[in-house]
């Protein structure tokens, strides 16, 4: 007999992440991320599917490890890991976690293929992560952090600090302060020994990826004279001479912000993925570039994706995963072909597209309401492992043949099956209609599992954030939890939303909350239209953007019963200064300065409409949230209370801007119970009949 999913299944949920496909294709290394209920901490494991269907834990213990990578041969698999090394310590970035406090970094390891005790390979100070292995097997290429130690007493205790802030973007959400290490890439034998640096610098490298023949890397850095104001990596290769850095060359104009770079199997070209400096609205196109014999300045990447509105990254949205992943593109044996994850139109999925470009609709190799954020290919190009799940279905690895004709996907994880045969779930209904100005719009309705077309129910609206990512075909634990309440879920992707081409990112810049706001007031009307909603009781939450948008919308409609706002932007100017990059946004989405266009930055704000909010409003903010800083919430609160008006303000200690979907395990629970019960406590009446 099934029931309706909880609050607390989440701690039941097994998330899976990272499907990394042996070299002859024959296995598959993933993770498997659980939360441990009685200490509410994660745990994280390399799993290994195996030829024949079986898969089996490979990696053990109660701490974390990820980042498998499988070596040329398929003999050894490298991983990273925080875990406790049994031999002896090499200076202070292996003492023992908790023991004066403190994480412990965590480092590369090698673990046999077959199986066998895993040896660490790394004791880098800072830690060590993304290991790649080199094609003849011999180097691993890693990277690192790199700075200045903490200062400590003479008995391990850290010693208060002074820091001294010289540049615009010194701090991250989720990693804090960052003014005074930078990421280098490193070399190490696979054998052991010590690690030899490749880059130096004022600026961080990373997305490294061996040549086939193994005499050169690519890897994207940004190292213009503004990097420090609006980061835009370049494309770069160095030559590896006797694993010593050669000659470095810099491909790219700084008019691309370049990522996931990937060789094609002949070493003569580098596809990779890149956004424009400015006015990108986070759409991502793929580039091929041709190396064959030009030096830097005689050739220009070749867009493959121009008149492809979909975005090659995953923007779908998910509570099970915080990342929106860009993977390297995969190259066909032949070279003619890449393989690419693109979001369009509410899902997320693999394409295949030809090198030499072309103006058709690329095929997908996963059609369907599909959420895909992950995949990689075996060396020969034959066959894919893919990360990928539903608004029904957690992410599970998939894999299929790239080869002959079509073949079916075959799901090589069952990490949920067994909670979810006692669960049953919502199923989205799409509900596509008129946005503002007519624009066509694509919408979602998540109706109770149990629903009754006689009954009238509360209808709350779901708000994406960004604003340039999307809603569908993510599996979301919130919105399945609201509807097993009792509640329908309406959302919508409205202008400014990711998967509809670049202008549609766009139509928003310099405008937040006038047009979209309609387009998302809109998509309620024709929710209602459907019937069997109480337009009554209609509530409304969203994050981030979409915590903007909702105390956007409750300053200017009062047809909202109750509202909640999760780390929300309301005052545009304050945010300038106090979100971690908010004045990137003066570059790209706001089109002006505070000092330049006040007027234009206030009117955008929420918080200049304070006064007209009549709806209650529960806010929910992470006091370590670096992107939508909390003072943002702070003033929220304090002009609702000081009018009188109903407002609950809950700050979650110790959290970044990504609570609700890779936070602390307790607070999660807490944030969906706060929730839950404020819906109930203002949404919750006996309905009307029809």
């Amino acid at each position: 007999m099934t029931r309706t999913i909880t609050i607390e299944d989440l701690y039941r949920l097994r998330f899976v992440s990272q499907p990394r496909l042996s070299p002859d294709g024959s296995r598959v290394a993933f993770v498997v991320t659980t939360i441990d209920e009685r200490e509410h901490e994660y745990r994280s494991a390399i799993w290994v599917a195996l030829p024949g269907g079986e898969v089996r834990r490979f990696t053990s213990g109660r701490t974390r490890a990820h980042s498998p990578t499988w070596s040329p041969d398929g003999r050894w698999l490298a991983f990273v890991s925080d875990r406790e090394s049994d031999e002896p310590a090499r200076g202070a970035a292996t003492a023992p976690a908790g023991e004066r406090g403190e994480q412990r970094p965590a480092q590369i390891w090698l673990l046999p293929a077959d199986g066998g005790e895993a040896r660490q390979l790394t004791w880098m100070e800072h830690g060590a992560e993304r290991p790649v292995w080199s094609p003849d097997g011999r180097f691993l290429l890693f990277s690192a952090q790199v700075g200045p130690s903490d200062e400590k007493t003479p008995e391990g205790k850290p010693l208060p600090k002074a820091r001294v802030i010289e540049r615009l973007w010194y701090r991250l959400d989720g990693v804090g302060f960052i003014h005074e290490r930078r990421s280098h890439l490193f070399l190490i034998p696979v054998e052991g020994g010590e690690p030899v640096q490749l880059t130096d610098g004022d600026w961080d490298d990373s997305d490294a990826a061996w040549s086939p023949d193994g005499q050169q890397i690519a890897f994207v850095s940004s190292r213009a004279e503004d990097r420090w104001r609006l980061p835009c990596p370049d494309l770069y290769t160095l030559r590896i001479i006797s694993g010593q850095p050669g000659e470095l060359r810099c491909w790219t104009d700084g008019t691309l912000s370049c990522a996931s770079p990937s060789w094609s199997p002949d070493g003569r070209q580098l596809a990779f993925l890149a956004m424009q400096k400015y006015r990108s609205a986070n759409h991502v196109d793929l580039y091929v570039l041709s190396l064959d014999g030009a030096t830097p300045g005689q050739v220009q990447p070749l867009c493959l994706t121009n008149d492809f509105e979909g975005s090659c990254v995953d923007w779908t949205n998910s509570d099970l995963g915080d990342e929106h992943l860009m993977p390297s593109p995969g190259w066909s044996a032949d070279g003619q072909t890449l393989y690419v994850l693109a979001s369009r139109r509410g899902a997320t999925r693999l394409y295949a597209l030809p090198v030499s470009g072309s103006s058709q609709e690329p095929p997908t190799l996963t059609p369907g309401a599909v959420h895909v954020r992950d995949f990689s290919l075996d060396q020969a190009a034959r066959g894919v492992a893919l990360l990928m799940g539903s608004a029904t279905q957690p992410p599970e690895i998939y894999r299929c043949s790239l080869v002959g004709e079509r073949a079916e996907l075959e799901q090589v994880s069952h990490c949920n099956d067994e909670l979810l045969s006692e669960l049953k779930l919502a199923t989205p209904e799409y509900l596509p209609y008129r946005g503002c100005d007519d624009w066509p719009m694509d919408g979602w309705l998540l109706r109770p599992p149990d629903y009754d077309p006689a009954r009238r129910y509360p209808l709350i609206v779901e708000i994406h954030g960004g604003p340039n990512t999307q809603y569908g075909y993510g599996f979301f634990h919130e919105m399945q939890v609201l509807a097993a309440a009792g509640y329908v879920i309406l959302y919508t992707n409205p202008r400014g939303s990711c998967g509809y081409g670049r202008e549609f990112a766009l139509a928003v810049r310099g405008a937040w909350g006038e047009k979209d706001s309609l387009d998302i007031l809109a998509g309620i009307d024709a929710a209602l239209q459907q019937g069997g909603l109480d337009e009554q009781r209609i509530g409304v939450i969203g994050g981030s953007y979409g915590g903007f948008m909702t105390a956007w919308l409750i300053g200017h409609s009062q047809r909202f019963r109750a509202a909640v706002a999760d780390r929300s932007v309301t005052n545009l100017i304050s945010d300038f200064g106090s979100s971690d990059f908010g004045w990137t946004f003066a570059d790209d989405e706001l089109d002006t300065t505070p000092w330049e266009n006040l007027e234009r930055y206030w009117r955008m704000s929420p918080l200049a409409y304070v006064q007209h909010v009549q709806t209650p409003l529960l806010i929910l903010h992470s006091e370590q949230d670096l992107r939508c800083n909390i003072e943002q919430a702070d003033q929220l609160f304090t002009a609702l209370k000081y009018l009188g008006r109903e407002v609950r303000y809950v700050r979650f200690e110790g959290q970044s801007h990504g609570l609700s979907r890779g936070g602390h395990p307790y607070l999660r629970l807490q944030r969906l119970r706060f929730i839950v019960d404020w819906f109930e406590r203002h949404l919750r009446e006996p309905e009307r009949q029809p």
